[in-house]
This record gives structure tokens, sequence and C-alpha cells, in this order.
């Protein structure tokens, strides 16, 4: 103890000031250091979560993006059905009107035959 005296250091000054870093350090930590990790815990904690929900929306946009172009497979698909099908129609349609064009055509021709045969009858008695 003589020897830190002879270099000129007060031994009271230096507990008092080892106590008062000890307090200093004891305060911080309390007040400082352990709020900036509780902090930084839950901001990671959050960043996790926010990860995991980020992974999780970009897996249902890939899967519903690849439903939509079933889907848009399945549409075109079933819109050319129905394009065949009005196509057919459309074509049955037309043959119908063709027939019963041609039908009442002959009817016609017929009945105009028989008006002339009769007025060829009709001529013949007088």
């Amino acid at each position: 103890m003589e020897i830190l005296g002879s270099l000129g250091i007060d031994i009271k000054l230096l507990i008092a000031q080892i106590i008062n870093f000890g307090i200093l350090l004891l305060l911080l930590t309390k007040f400082v250091y352990k709020p900036i990790i509780k902090k930084i815990e839950k901001d990671e904690e959050l960043l996790k979560k926010a990860q995991t929900l980020q992974n999780n929306i970009e897996h249902e946009m890939s899967t519903n993006s690849e439903e939509q172009k079933k889907e848009i497979v399945k549409a075109k698909q079933r819109a050319r059905e129905i394009i065949d099908e009005a196509e057919n129609i459309a074509k049955d349609i037309k043959n119908n009107s063709r027939d019963e064009v041609e039908k009442e055509k002959k009817e016609v021709i017929q009945q105009i035959q028989s008006r002339l045969s009769e007025m060829n009858n009709g001529k013949r008695k007088k």
C-alpha cells in the first residue's frame, strides 16, 4: 500500500472510483443494456415472422399463379368447345334451312305444275 502511496495514488479515492464504476456498470446494465437487448431480440423475432409470412405469401402467389394458368387453359378449351358446338349448330341450321327451302321449292313447283295441268285440262274440256 505504501507503494501505491509513493506512486501518488490515493487508496481511498481508488476504492471510491471502483465502487462508482461498479454502480455505473450495474445501472447501465439494468436500465440500458437489458432493454436494448430485449428490443433487439423482439425486432429479430418480428423480422423472422415477417420473413416467414413473406415466404408463405410468395408460395401462395406461385400456387395461385399456377392455378390461374390452369383455369385459363380450361377456359380456353371450354371456349373452343362452345365455338365448335356453335359452328355445328350453325351448320345444322343451314342444312335444315336448305332442306326446307328445297322442299318448299319442290312444293311450289308441284303446285304450279298442278295448276298448269288443271288449266290445260280446263282448256281441253272447252
